[in-house]
């Protein structure tokens, strides 16, 4: 379940009792639940268009296993808070490199460097993207959440606000969200 905005204008941090994990970001939810919850206008529909094309891409590359953590200005009423659309998704991929084969890392390396390099995703996609392999070693991975983690739960002006978090390898719910979009009429 995705919260509702709160008083500072963004996704709150938790919703209740910030020691239960159920009330507490990380929100999870999917794409589906996603795109209706922030499909509010043209410019929003853009980008949620480009995360559901970002994600078949995953899915043709043979990066199945992980989660994303969505957020940004996104994930806020940017438009009341600052008087402006969102320009783009921030996004972070954590995704089990070890259960590819060396012929798909070379694939996306030479076919979906959106992937890896973060100006194509923004560029392609609307997405500030980028891919944290939760298989290397722990300590790398552990560093990487923390550093996410503290970025993404604040804005700009120091606020705290909340991530969601959407499971990878969904296509079905994917093709529900982009079919949902389809029929929007903003």
């Amino acid at each position: 379940m995705i919260p509702v905005f709160d008083h500072n204008h963004v996704t709150p941090p938790h919703i209740g009792n910030p020691t239960d994990l159920s009330q507490l970001s990380p929100y999870t939810s999917n794409s589906l639940e996603f795109v209706q919850h922030f499909a509010t206008s043209k410019e929003r529909i853009e980008i949620l268009n480009g995360l559901l094309r970002f994600r078949k891409r995953l899915n043709d590359f043979g990066i199945l296993e992980g989660f994303q953590w969505l957020d940004g200005s996104f994930t806020e009423n940017i438009e009341v808070s600052l008087g402006r659309s969102p320009r783009d998704l921030d996004i972070v991929t954590f995704f089990n490199q070890s259960i590819l084969n060396t012929e798909q890392i070379e694939g996306i390396s030479e076919k979906f460097k959106d992937f890896f390099d973060f100006e194509e995703s923004k560029a392609n996609y609307k997405l500030d993207h980028y891919p944290v392999n939760y298989a290397n070693h722990p300590i790398l991975t552990i560093e990487s959440t923390r550093y996410w983690i503290q970025l993404f739960s604040h804005n700009r002006l120091g606020v705290w606000k909340g991530i969601i978090k959407i499971e990878l390898n969904t296509p079905d719910i994917d093709k529900q969200a982009i079919d949902y979009l389809s029929n929007l009429a903003i």
